[in-house]
C-alpha cells in the first residue's frame, strides 16, 4: 500500500513494483538484470572500442586512451557512487509506497549533482595540466594528450546526470529502456568513431568527441523523460531540498561508494604509475587487457547493479527473506556467466589480443603475457561483486569501500611492489598480481557474507539457509 495518496502510478508502474516484489524471485532477478548487464557490457565496449580505434593508430595513441580514460574513470566514481546510494534510497522508499519521497528525492538530488559538477569544473578546467602532473602522468601523454583528456573529463560530467537517471529507471526496475537508450548512443559512439578515424583520419581528440555526443543524447532523453508524464518519476523544480533531512541520509550511504569507486581506480592509477617502469608499452597492455577483461565482467556488475534495487525495493516492503532470495538468485547468475564467458576469453586468448596489437608483434606479446594472468579473476570477481551486491542492497556500503580497499592497496600495490623489488619477474609482474589481488578479494568477500549474513537474519529474525525458518532473538534466546 502507498503510504502517499497524492501521487499515483501508472498502469505499468504498478505491474512492475508488483512483480518485483511478488513475481517469482529467479525471474524477477533475470528480467531487471540481464539489461543492466547488457548496458553494463555495452559501456564496456565504448572503451574496449576506444582502445581498438586508438590502437590502430599507434600504440602509442592507445597507451593514452587508457591512461587518461583510468583517470577519468576515478572521476566518474563520484557520480557513479552517488547514482548508487541515490538508487538504494529511491527503491526502498518505492517498496514503501512512499511516492511524494520518491519524487522529492529524484528533484534534490539532480540539483545537487549540477553542484558537484560545477565545483569539479571549477577545479579541473583551468588547472588540467598541473592537476596531471600532480598524480604522474608522463610528460609525452600530458603534451599530446592534454585536449583528449579536457574533452573526456566534460563528458564524464555528463556521465554524472546520466549515472542519476540511469539510476532513476533502475530505481523502478526500468531496464528496458536503459537498454535501448544505450543501444541508440552506441551506434552514434561507434558511427562517429569509425567516420573521424577511417575516413577522415583523425586523431584520438575525435574518439574523445564523439563520446561526448553520446553522452549529451543520453542526457537529452533523460531531461525529457523526467519532465514527461509520470507523477512519481518526475523532476520538479518546486520539489527540490537541499535540506540535511533529505539529502543527508542519501549522501551518507553514497560517500562509502563513492570513495571506494575511486579509490579503486585511483589505485589502478597508482599501479599504471609502477608499471611505467617497464615502459608506455607495458602500461597500455595492463590497461588493455584490464578493458578486455571488464567485458567478462561488466555482465555480472549490471546484475549486481540490477539486484541492489530488487532487493531495496523488497527491504522496504519488508520482506528481508525475499531479499536474501534476490541475493541467491544474483550468485547463480553470474557464476554462470562467469564460466561462460572465462572459457573462450582464456582459450582464445592469443586471437583477442591479436586484435589490439596489429603489426605490433612486440605489444602483442606483451599484452598476451598480462591478460593470460588477469583473465583468471573473472570467477572470483563474480563472487565478490555478487556479495558487494547483497552488502549493497541492504545499505553496508562501509564494507564494501573496506572490500575495495583491500583489494587496490593491500592485496595490489604492496604486492607489486615486492615482486619489483625482490624477483626477477619483468613486467610479467603487472598481470601476475591482477590475478593474485583478485583472489584474495574473492576470499575476503566470501567471509564477509557469511559474517553480514548472519548479523542481518538476527537482526531481522529471518534465516538465511532455510526457508519459514526464523532465527530466535536475544530475548528469546534469554527466555529458553
Amino acid at each position: 500500500m502507498a503510504k502517499s495518496n497524492t501521487l499515483t502510478l501508472s498502469k505499468k508502474e504498478e505491474l512492475l513494483r508488483h512483480f518485483i516484489l511478488n513475481g517469482n524471485i529467479f525471474l524477477v532477478t533475470l528480467k531487471i538484470g540481464l539489461p543492466i548487464a547488457f548496458f553494463q557490457s555495452l559501456n564496456q565496449v565504448f572503451r574496449i572500442f576506444d582502445s581498438f580505434m586508438a590502437a590502430g593508430i599507434n600504440a602509442s595513441a592507445a597507451s593514452m586512451v587508457s591512461y587518461f580514460g583510468q583517470i577519468n574513470l576515478i572521476l566518474s566514481g563520484i557520480g557513479l557512487g552517488l547514482a548508487t546510494g541515490s538508487s538504494l534510497k529511491i527503491s526502498q522508499a518505492y517498496g514503501a509506497g512512499d511516492y511524494e519521497l520518491v519524487r522529492k528525492q529524484i528533484s534534490s538530488l539532480i540539483a545537487f549533482t549540477t553542484l558537484i559538477c560545477g565545483i569539479l569544473a571549477v577545479l579541473i578546467f583551468p588547472f588540467a595540466t598541473p592537476f596531471l602532473r600532480l598524480i604522474g602522468t608522463p610528460e609525452e601523454f600530458i603534451y599530446l594528450g592534454r585536449t583528449f583528456f579536457l574533452i573526456e573529463f566534460f563528458s564524464t560530467l555528463m556521465t554524472f546526470f546520466n549515472s542519476i537517471y540511469i539510476a532513476i529507471e533502475r530505481s523502478q526496475g526500468n531496464s528496458k529502456r536503459i537498454l535501448q537508450l544505450n543501444m541508440v548512443a552506441m551506434l552514434i559512439k561507434f558511427s562517429l568513431t569509425a567516420l573521424g578515424v577511417y575516413v577522415f583520419d583523425a586523431g584520438i581528440n575525435f574518439i574523445a568527441l564523439s563520446t561526448l555526443v553520446s553522452q549529451i543524447f543520453i542526457l537529452a532523453v533523460g531531461i525529457r523523460n523526467l519532465r514527461g508524464k509520470s507523477d512519481v518519476f518526475k523532476f520538479s523544480l518546486s520539489e527540490v531540498s537541499l535540506k540535511s533531512a533529505l539529502l543527508w541520509p542519501i549522501i551518507l550511504i553514497s560517500i562509502p561508494i563513492m570513495v571506494e569507486r575511486s579509490a579503486f581506480h585511483m589505485g589502478k592509477a597508482v599501479v599504471n604509475s609502477m608499471v611505467i617502469m617497464y615502459g608506455p608499452l607495458v602500461v597500455g597492455a595492463l590497461g588493455i587487457s584490464n578493458l578486455i577483461c571488464g567485458a567478462s565482467i561488466s555482465p555480472q556488475m549490471g546484475m549486481q547493479d540490477a539486484s541492489i534495487s530488487v532487493m531495496a525495493q523488497n527491504r522496504g516492503a519488508e520482506n528481508i527473506r525475499r531479499s536474501f532470495d534476490a541475493f541467491k538468485s544474483l550468485l547463480v547468475i553470474n557464476l554462470l556467466l562467469a564460466t561462460i564467458l572465462f572459457l573462450p576469453s582464456y582459450i582464445f586468448a592469443p586471437q583477442i589480443t591479436g586484435i589490439f596489437a596489429i603489426g605490433d608483434p612486440e605489444f602483442h606479446g606483451i599484452l598476451l603475457r598480462i591478460f593470460r594472468y588477469d583473465v583468471w579473476g573473472i570467477i572470483p570477481l563474480a563472487i565478490s561483486s555478487s556479495i558487494m551486491g547483497l552488502l549493497l542492497g541492504f545499505g553496508y556500503t562501509k564494507v564494501t569501500l573496506f572490500m575495495n580497499f583491500c583489494r587496490v592497496f593491500l592485496f595490489r600495490i604492496p604486492v607489486l611492489w615486492y615482486m619489483q623489488n625482490f624477483t626477477d619477474l619483468g613486467s610479467e609482474a603487472a598481470g601476475l598480481v591482477m590475478v593474485i589481488s583478485n583472489f584474495l578479494v574473492g576470499l575476503l568477500a566470501i567471509g564477509i557474507a557469511l559474517a553480514v549474513i548472519n548479523r542481518i537474519a538476527r537482526e531481522y529474525n529471518v534465516s538465511f539457509w532455510r526457508k519459514g525458518e526464523e532465527i530466535p532473538t536475544k530475548v528469546e534466546k534469554a527466555m529458553s
